[in-house]
């Protein structure tokens, strides 16, 4: 049985990473998005009912999900037709992730890591365990079949649809009533828990009918055993528990009516022994179909995990009304986007953030530039974080947005002073800069948010327009939003076709409109409007 919810052709791997993931996350705010993720927010008429309690493994989830990039449209286009029919058939998404949950915290209580451990089959504790796991792999896939033929009609996703084909193949009406004839003739193993049963309680006890068979050689010899049959019989409560003796509580699973009270312990352990021994054969049938199950909802868990994490969030931006849209492939170097937002602000305030809009076609540098607070920072932090949503199959917070995909995805932010003092601002810039260089590859993207403004502004104007002048040549998209006022009209005046500028808007009075707008770069970040500001407040 195959998941394939997050790939058409494959698991989930957690290899091919960003690298440096770490940075991505701290300069784009993105924890913020993975603690929005984790919890369910409920709306009904215009208003906010109730939100549950964080559920970790869905912020987890995501944040491995979105530091691995897809690299082609074909994956991308996958995973966004799965997340629009979830979204579109929210009750199946929920009862998805619920099922797997459930069973997965149940395993764990079964002793999930105790049971994986070399020898453990030998143990007669966790043979009882294995016998409930298979009863909670029948009972839940039984649930996900009927799930599926509830909603199968209303999917168009190839996802969803290969899912539901693929469950109903591999668990098959023949394959299920054949396992679960298996398990409600050994049900009494189960020591007699109806959470265990696949009928339900009915007010009866369960015990053994094991039939063994035999040939008798001259002497009255006997020969080589086979076992002929083995089921378990519902018998009507005689005692109550707490009233039965020691011994008639160890016998009851072999007895049959009327009971017979067996007092040779050597008999009782023979018995015992014969009972581990029948159904640790009977599951050693089965255990090539547990494994295939087991592994089958570890996937299932995670990559489910991922769409319900996504559609907190998307609940999340439509309690605030925050446009949404899911992003299209283009040419590395085009970038367009219409009403672009901050994400993670969005989440953080519960409000909409001011939108962006623009179109840079065949440039492969975009130098932002302008007043202090005028939202250059939160504008970058606004493309970089569309950027990994998009390159892992998910919507932006945009009306809409085009660019291309870029695998090795780089930030590079201004960060405090080593606290240690073991180097200055400037030389641990170079050095995340050198690490950067070092991983570079073909479909590299940078962005750059106040870099190398630590030393002065010739200075810094030198370094940046060297470094950034190497990266765009090596074929690098590059995204930038500086102060270096000299490094800035330096590349203006080339006159480069492959670059574009833009401005935090600025009106005469000195207010900001935290809006990107084309333009030359200024010769000034205006501080003293906020000079001014401060001496007015």
């Amino acid at each position: 049985m195959n998941v394939h919810l997050l790939y058409e052709d494959q698991e989930w791997s957690s290899a091919g990473s960003y690298f440096d993931s770490g940075s991505v996350i701290h300069d784009l705010g993105l924890e913020t998005l993975f603690r929005a993720s984790s919890r369910d927010q409920e709306r009904a008429e215009g208003n906010v009912q109730s939100i549950t309690a964080a559920d970790e493994f869905l912020g987890k989830t995501l944040k491995r999900v979105m530091m691995k990039p897809l690299e082609t449209m074909e994956q991308i286009r996958y995973r966004q037709e799965i997340m629009e029919d979830c979204f579109q058939n929210e009750q199946f998404l929920r009862s998805l992730y619920e099922y797997a949950r459930d069973l997965n915290i149940r395993w764990e209580k079964l002793g999930k890591k105790e049971m994986a451990r070399p020898g453990a089959r030998d143990l007669s504790v966790h043979l009882v365990s294995e016998v409930k796991l298979l009863h909670l792999f029948v009972n839940t896939l039984s649930k996900l079949k009927e799930l599926c033929r509830q909603y199968e009609e209303r999917f168009h996703s190839r996802g969803l649809l290969q899912f539901c084909a693929c469950l109903k193949e591999a668990f098959s009406d023949q394959w299920e009533e054949k396992v679960k004839k298996a398990l409600e003739d050994i049900t009494f193993f189960c020591d007699g828990q109806e959470e265990y049963s696949l009928t339900g309680g009915n007010g009866r006890v369960r015990q053994a009918r094991i039939v063994m068979g035999c040939q008798v050689s001259p002497g009255m010899k006997l020969g080589p055993m086979s076992l002929e049959q083995v089921e378990t019989l519902d018998k009507r409560f005689r005692k109550l528990k707490e009233k039965k003796t020691m011994v008639e509580k160890l016998t009851v699973t072999f007895a049959a009516e009327p009971t017979v009270i067996i007092k040779d312990l050597t008999l009782l352990e023979d018995l015992s022994q014969l009972e581990g021994q029948v159904i640790r054969w009977i599951l050693e049938a089965f255990r090539p179909f547990m494994g295939e199950c087991g592994s089958f909802f570890e996937e299932l868990y995670f990559q489910s995990a991922f769409y319900r994490a996504c559609y907190n969030l998307y609940v999340r931006g439509q309690n605030i009304n925050l446009e949404i849209c899911y992003p299209a492939v283009c040419k590395e170097d085009c970038l367009r986007f219409e009403n672009l937002t901050e994400y993670s602000m969005a989440m953080y305030r519960s409000a909409l953030p001011v939108g962006n809009s623009s179109a840079i076609d065949e440039k492969m540098l975009l130098i932002v530039t302008g007043a202090n607070q005028g939202g250059k920072s939160t504008f970058l932090r606004s493309l970089g974080i569309a950027q990994v949503m998009f390159q892992c199959g998910m919507f932006v917070s945009a009306k809409k947005f085009e660019s291309g995909i870029f695998p090795r995805f780089f930030t590079h932010f201004t960060r405090r002073e080593d606290s240690a003092m073991n180097s200055g601002r400037l030389d641990e810039e170079l050095k995340r800069t050198d690490q950067i260089v070092r991983h570079l590859g073909p479909g590299s993207m940078v962005l750059l948010n106040e870099s190398f403004a630590t030393t002065t502004e010739e200075e810094g104007s030198l370094i940046a327009y060297d470094i950034v002048r190497a990266l765009v040549e090596a074929g690098v998209k590059v995204l930038t939003v500086t102060h270096l006022l000299s490094f800035a009209k330096r590349v203006y005046g080339e006159e480069r076709k492959n670059v574009a500028f833009l401005n935090a808007e600025r009106k005469p009075d000195g207010s900001r409109t935290y809006k990107m707008v084309p333009g030359e770069p200024e010769l000034t970040s205006f501080g003293l409007d906020l000079y001014e500001q401060m001496i007015k407040e």
